[in-house]
């Protein structure tokens, strides 16, 4: 049975790792969002749990700041939050 799960990511310029637990290769945010309060970045995926858990890395990228040099896919942009425009990634996607 499929289900919506909230994560969240520091907007700090650095990779996170997290455990997404029943999810499906390759990730696909389904919406992103963000919030200037502790600077976070949120996205909601569908997942399975009866599908094995799996450590998955994402970045937050600002527009206009250089994007990853290794492998990565683009999971979504957030509207603007405080005139600012944000990028989810995921790095180095299975």
């Amino acid at each position: 049975m499929a289900e919506m799960f909230r994560y969240e990511v520091p907007i700090d310029d650095q990779p996170h790792t997290l455990q997404l637990s029943g999810t499906v290769t390759p990730v696909r945010a389904v919406a992103v969002a963000t919030r200037s309060a502790g600077w976070v970045m949120e996205f909601w995926h569908e997942h399975d749990r009866g599908l094995s858990s799996a450590p998955r890395t994402f970045q937050v990228f600002g527009t206009g700041h250089r994007l990853p040099d290794r492998p990565a896919q683009w999971q979504g942009t957030a509207a603007r939050v405080e005139g600012l425009v944000f990028h989810l990634y995921e790095l180095d996607p299975a």
